[in-house]
Order: structure tokens, then sequence, then C-alpha cells
């Protein structure tokens, strides 16, 4: 009797091993957790395989079972953004489950879509100052030299991230080296005599920071009651601001400046403000590496996002908070369709196109607010920060029930939808 030919069964490629590479592949550049489940199925259907994904922060489990395959383990990073990759990878799934493709043609798509480069560092560096720049016009920087400098800064910034990222140094670090940078620019500004624009100059190169996309990826899996990673996902965004703040008041503080608590944040006139949301949004759209081809939905969406916006406070004479609901929403409700038509994460397209409604300047003002308590509890302290908090608390939520209520329903719609063909 032969004996089998065990070379063969340990060389032959396992479609499981396939899915797993794939779900990893969306999971570490920003694709929000329902879509990579959906993914899975898709793909499981265009192999003929039977695979359950399990997802946790740190790690991915496929359990092939019902294949009579042994579970399937992989570590994940799910810290990275990048468009591209998730584009691409989930063109591949949608041939595999259009079919027929071969499983060596679906490993080669989605290894292709693996190295995908980011955006080019001078192309990353450019958004970074461009957008930092729309931001400081939005909130109101009537001073040329203060958009100039805000953009520098987040240039700056953007240049030592990536620098600091081809030697292995961690997302914490760059980004308090970066928002470092921007507190001494902002000192700067201000024995430049920029007066109110020197708050815009040192916060809005911090909000080019802001991980955006992995808050609205913690809070769809919380609405799903996927506590642990939600809850990973956002502690994972906390930290991450934690050392924005951290370096931006350093950086104001070794220059012997602080951040102002005081003071109203400026509105731009319509024109200018719809403009440089259009702006904003294509820088970030850059940011996270999104195939250029489809940054004019981002784009579209912050223009109309921003005219409703500025139509509910200035017109309509809604509060702050319930305007960024307005808007989000309306972005949720254009969006969220596209990405499913476009198989592109949402969280990224859609904090492109609201990025400049963050609450970016309450949220530091309210932290420096905290840490001058500590030498000066004046009554007008108190009640300026405790301001600041309260908008930024309720913007901020206002901001994520406005994107995450319409993917929500998506969701529910796709489940149901995937009922009645079973």
């Amino acid at each position: 009797m032969s004996e089998p030919n065990t070379g063969d069964q340990v060389e032959r490629p396992d479609p499981l091993r396939t899915v797993l590479d794939a779900a990893v592949l969306l999971q570490n550049n920003g694709q929000s957790t329902s879509t990579t489940l959906l993914a899975v199925d898709r793909l499981n259907s265009g192999l003929g395989v039977h695979g359950v994904l399990i997802p946790s922060w740190a790690a991915l489990i496929l359990d092939g079972t019902q294949d009579r395959s042994p579970a399937l383990v992989a570590a994940v990073t799910p810290t990275g953004i990048n468009m591209r990759r998730v584009s691409a990878a989930m063109r591949t799934i949608d041939r595999a489950e259009d079919g027929p493709l071969d499983l060596a043609e679906v490993r080669t798509g989605i290894a292709a879509a693996a190295i995908l480069p980011p955006a080019h560092p001078a192309a990353f560096a450019m958004a970074c100052a461009t957008g930092a720049g729309a931001l400081a016009v939005i909130f109101g920087a009537a001073d040329a030299r203060a958009v100039a400098l805000a953009a520098a800064s987040a240039a700056v910034g953007g240049m030592i991230r990536r620098a600091l990222g081809r030697y292995g140094v961690g997302v914490l670090v760059q980004a308090f080296a970066a928002a470092m940078v921007a507190g001494i620019v902002g000192a700067v500004a201000v024995r430049l005599h920029l007066d109110a624009s020197a708050g815009v100059v040192a916060v809005c190169p911090a909000m080019v920071l802001v991980p955006g996309p992995h808050i609205l990826n913690g809070a769809l899996d919380l609405i799903s009651l996927r506590i642990s990673l939600g809850l990973a996902r956002l502690g994972y965004a906390a930290m991450v601001l934690t050392a924005i703040a951290t370096g931006l008041i350093f950086g104001l503080h070794i220059c012997g400046q602080g951040l102002p608590v005081t003071g109203s944040v400026a509105a731009a006139a319509l024109p200018v403000d719809v403009i440089a949301a259009a702006v904003a949004a294509a820088s970030y759209s850059v940011y996270f590496s999104m195939p250029y081809r489809m940054m004019v939905w981002p784009v579209l969406a912050g223009m109309l996002a921003h005219g409703v916006h500025w139509w509910a406070l200035s017109v309509a004479g809604t509060g702050v908070a319930a305007a960024a609901l307005i808007a989000c929403l309306l972005v949720g409700i254009t969006l969220v369709p596209l990405s499913h038509f476009l198989r592109m994460p949402f969280a990224a397209i859609g904090f492109a196109a609201v990025v400049a409604l963050v609450p970016g300047m309450y949220v530091f003002r309210t932290l420096s607010g905290i840490l001058q308590l500590q030498a000066n509890a004046s009554t007008e302290l108190l009640a300026a920060t405790a301001s600041d908090s309260a908008v930024a608390v309720s913007v901020t939520a206002a901001m994520a029930v406005g994107l995450v209520l319409p993917i929500w329903v998506r969701d529910i719609l796709v489940r149901r939808a995937d009922h009645r063909q079973q």
C-alpha cells in the first residue's frame, strides 16, 4: 500500500486561511467589524467553506468546525487606516463571491492588497497642512499668518510622525511629538500677538491627529454588543487623545504659554465655511489613503454638512449640539449607502466629511482648564471649564448618534436580507 503524499497536503492552500488573511487585512486597516464579518460570509460563499469569524482586539479566530477543520488564529493590530488596501481587498472578495474565481487568484488579490502603500510622505504632509489650514479658516482665523502657521505646524508634525514610524516608534509617541510641535508653534503665535487666533494655531494641527475612525468603529461595536472590542477601540482612542493633549499642553508650557480657556470660537462666512470644509474633507481622504477616484464623495458630503450646520446655527437658531446632530445625520444617510456600495470603511469616509465639526477646541480647552484649576480654582475658570466640557461632550455625543444611527439601520437591513436569502 502506498503512503499518502503528506507533502502535497501540507503545501495545498487552505481556503479558510485565505478567508482569515482577508479578515485580518480588513480589520487592520480600518474596516468596521460588522462589514468585516459580512465580507467573511461573502468570501465563504465564494470559496465554498463555512468559517465563523470571532473578532477581538488582539486576535481573530476563524472557527472551521462545520468543515471539520481546526480553528485558525491570527494576531491583529487594528490601529491603522488604509482605505486603498480595504478597497482592493473588497474588490477581490466581490469577484470571489460572484465567481467563478480560483483560490489562487483570491490569494493573489488579497496579498496584493496587503502591500499597497499608504499615502506618499509628501502627499501626507501636504494633506496635514491643508487640513489644519482649512480647520483654522473654519474656526474663524482671520489673520493669514495664523492659517499659515497652523498649516506649517501640521506639515512638520506629519513629517515627524512618518519619520518616527519608519524607526518603529509607536503611535502614542508619534501623536505626542506632533502635538508638542503644535503647542510650540501655538506659543509662537501668542508672541506674534495673533490674539484669539493663537488658540486656533495650537489646536488645529492637534485636531489632525484625532483618531476619529477608531471612535466611530468603537461606537459601532458597542451598539452591536461586541462590548470588549468596542471598549478596546475606545480605550485606544482615549490613549491617543491623552497623548495629543499632553503633547499640546507640554509644548505650550515649555514656551511659557497656556491654552486660553475663555473666549469664543468665531464662525466663518457660509461660502468660506463650505469651501474650507471641502478642503478639510479632501485632506483627510489623503490622510486615510483613500483611492483618489473616491474622494469626491466625502468632499461633497462635507460641503453639504457644513452648509446645513451653518444654516442650523445662523438661520434656524439651534444649539451647537443640535446643529452637529443634523449635519452628521445627513452625512450618515448620504454616505452609508455609498460606503456599502463602494465597499469602503464608513468610519473613515464619514469622519473625513465631518472632521471640521469635531469640538477639538472645546476638548483641549477643557483639559487645559482642568490643569489650571490646580493652581487657580477661581469661579470664572471653573465656569469656563465646565462650559467647555459640556459643549465638548454634547457635540461629540450628537455627532456619534448622527453618524452611527444610519449605519446601525443599514446593518439591520443587511442581516434581514441575508436571513431571507438563507
